[in-house]
């Protein structure tokens, strides 16, 4: 029983995971994260979004790592 319960769980995490990595709504706007490897300046966010998809950019925290921010981009899906 340990298993099987296990093994949802897994696959409800992945899930979870893929819908985390594009989200779209009923309003057809769509988030991505740009660059997370590096440090979030504002302003090169704002550039890389708007230049690749033509919407928002953001600096957001990092909750796997403290202190560290990453980009996250708003746009039309």
């Amino acid at each position: 029983m340990a298993k099987l319960s296990c093994s949802y769980f897994f696959i409800l995490m992945l899930v979870f995971s893929a819908l985390l990595m594009v989200e779209c709504d009923e309003g057809k706007r769509c988030h991505t994260t740009i660059d997370k490897g590096n440090f979030c300046d504002l302003v090169d966010c704002r550039l890389s979004c708007f230049s690749g998809y033509n919407g928002v950019g953001k600096c957001f925290d990092d909750p796997k790592v403290p202190g560290r921010s990453n980009c996250g981009c708003l746009y039309n899906c």
